[in-house]
C-alpha cells in the first residue's frame, strides 16, 4: 500500500498510466479486475496439487501417457487427443490433469503449432493450479509464459515483459524446460536454447497453454523424440515411453491365449476321448440320479433272475471292443446318420451292459447309438412267436440289431 502511494505503482511495478495504457477498452479492465479477484480467492496453497498416491501409480502403470490436457466446461476447446488441443475462439486457457513431476534435476516438454492465424495471440508456459480459464499464460501469480508473437516472456503479470526470442509460425516447435530444485524456467525454438531470464517457480507447475482466438496445437511430453537433442540424451522426458502396464497383444495374434488355445478343432482321435469322457460324466450323473433302481437292476442281471421271463434286454458292445474286427454281418451299412459330425465319430454314452431303456431309443430312430447292439430273450420261443407274426417287409426295414 505505501507503494502504491508514494510511487504510484502496484506489486508487479507497474504504474496506473501503464495500466491504462495496456489495458484500452473495458472488456480488457474487467478480465483484469476478475483476474485479481480470481486470485484472492485462491491463493496459492489453497488447493492441494500435489501428486497423489493414485496419480503416481498412474505413471508407474502409463508411463508419460498418464499426462494429457484437460478442458473444463468453461473452455471454449475441443481435446482432438490426449496431447492435441483445438482452440475454437475467445479467451481460453488448458491444463494437464498432472503437474510436472520434481524427482529429476530437469524436465522438459515441446509444443507444435498446428493451426495459428496471424492476428490470433498464444501465450505457452507453465502455470499452477487452478488458474483463471480466460487469461494467458504468464499474467497471472504463479506462472510464465512465451508469447508465439513476439517472442516475449511474461511472468505474474500482462504488463511487464522481456524478449528473448523471435516470432513463431505454423509449423514452429517451443520448448519448455523447468529444473524443480532451483525454480527455473527456460525456452528453446526448434531446438534452439534461449538464455533462462525466469526463476523462483518452486511450485506444482502445469503445462498450461492459451491463447486469444482459433488455433490448434501439438504438445509432446517425451512419448517420441524431442526436437531439441539435448533433452533426448539426458531423457528429460516426463516419464518412461511405456508403463510397467503391459500394451495389449498385436491384432491378430492368438499365440499363448488359453481362449483361442480350447477353440481350435482337434484331431478325431482326441474328439472321441473328449467323447468318452463326457458320457461318461453323464454316465455318472445319470447314476447317481436314478439312485438304487440302476444298481437293482445291474445286480438282477448279474444273478440271473429277477427279469420277466418274456422281457428283451439290449447288449451293447462298442466298436472299440471288438479289436478291430468288422462288425456282424446283419448289421447294414447304409444307416443315414445327420448328427454325425464331419470331422469325427459320435460315440454313444455308455449305458449299462444290459439296459432295457436303450432299446426303446433305438426303435425311436435315436442317432445317438451307435454301437453294435445285440438282443438277448430269456424266452426264446416267445420271440419266434413274435418273428412269424411280423410283417416281412416291416422286418426288412427293421432296427440293424441281430439276435444273440
Amino acid at each position: 500500500g505505501l507503494r502504491r502511494c508514494v510511487f504510484g505503482v502496484d506489486e508487479y511495478g507497474v504504474s496506473e498510466r501503464m495500466r491504462s495504457q495496456i489495458l484500452l477498452d473495458e472488456d480488457s479492465r474487467q478480465s483484469y479486475e476478475l483476474a485479481l479477484a480470481f486470485e484472492r480467492q485462491y491463493p496459492y496453497g489453497s488447493v492441494n496439487t500435489q501428486m497423489t498416491a493414485e496419480q503416481q501409480s498412474q505413471v508407474r502403470e502409463k508411463g508419460v501417457e498418464a499426462w494429457e490436457f484437460v478442458v473444463d466446461l468453461d473452455v471454449n476447446a475441443m481435446l482432438q487427443s490426449k496431447t492435441d488441443v483445438l482452440f475454437m475462439g475467445g479467451e481460453n486457457c488448458v491444463q494437464t490433469n498432472l503437474p510436472l513431476p520434481k524427482t529429476n534435476s530437469v524436465y522438459y516438454f515441446e509444443v507444435k503449432l498446428v493451426e495459428k492465424p496471424t492476428e490470433v495471440n498464444m501465450w505457452l508456459g507453465v502455470a499452477t493450479k487452478p488458474y483463471p480459464a480466460w487469461r494467458m499464460a504468464g499474467w497471472n501469480k504463479y506462472s510464465t509464459g512465451y508469447c508465439a508473437n513476439n517472442g516475449v516472456v511474461h511472468q505474474n503479470s500482462p504488463f511487464k515483459g522481456v524478449r528473448i526470442g523471435e516470432r513463431l509460425l505454423v509449423g514452429d516447435i517451443l520448448g519448455i524446460g523447468y529444473q524443480p530444485r532451483s525454480g527455473v524456467v527456460w525456452f528453446t525454438r526448434n531446438g534452439r536454447r534461449f538464455k533462462a531470464i525466469v526463476s523462483g517457480m518452486l511450485y506444482d507447475l502445469f503445462p498450461t497453454i492459451s491463447a486469444d482466438g482459433p488455433c490448434s496445437f501439438s504438445a509432446n511430453f517425451g512419448q517420441r523424440g524431442f526436437v531439441f537433442v539435448e533433452a533426448n540424451v539426458k531423457r528429460w522426458g516426463f516419464g518412461p515411453v511405456e508403463g510397467s502396464m503391459m500394451p495389449p497383444p498385436i491384432y491378430g495374434a492368438n499365440q499363448n491365449t488359453i481362449l483361442l488355445e480350447t477353440a481350435v478343432p482337434s484331431s478325431s482321435s482326441d474328439e472321441s476321448d473328449n467323447d468318452d469322457s463326457r458320457s461318461s460324466n453323464g454316465q455318472e450323473r445319470v447314476g447317481s440320479a436314478e439312485g438304487t433302481d440302476v444298481q437293482a437292476a445291474a445286480s438282477c442281471v448279474a444273478e440271473g433272475n429277477g427279469i420277466p421271463e418274456d422281457s428283451t434286454v439290449i447288449d451293447i458292445e462298442d466298436n472299440n471292443s471288438n479289436n478291430g474286427a468288422a462288425p456282424p454281418a446283419t448289421e447294414p451299412q447304409n444307416i443315414r446318420r445327420s448328427s454325425r459330425r464331419a470331422h469325427g465319430v459320435h460315440k454313444p454314452p455308455l449305458y449299462q451292459r444290459e439296459d432295457p431303456i436303450a432299446m426303446q431309443l433305438w426303435e425311436a430312430g435315436s442317432t445317438s447309438l451307435e454301437p453294435v447292439v445285440s438282443y438277448r430273450n430269456k424266452n426264446p420261443e416267445l420271440l419266434e412267436q413274435q418273428g412269424e407274426g411280423a410283417d416281412p417287409s416291416s422286418s426288412s426295414s427293421s432296427s440293424p440289431l441281430h439276435l444273440a
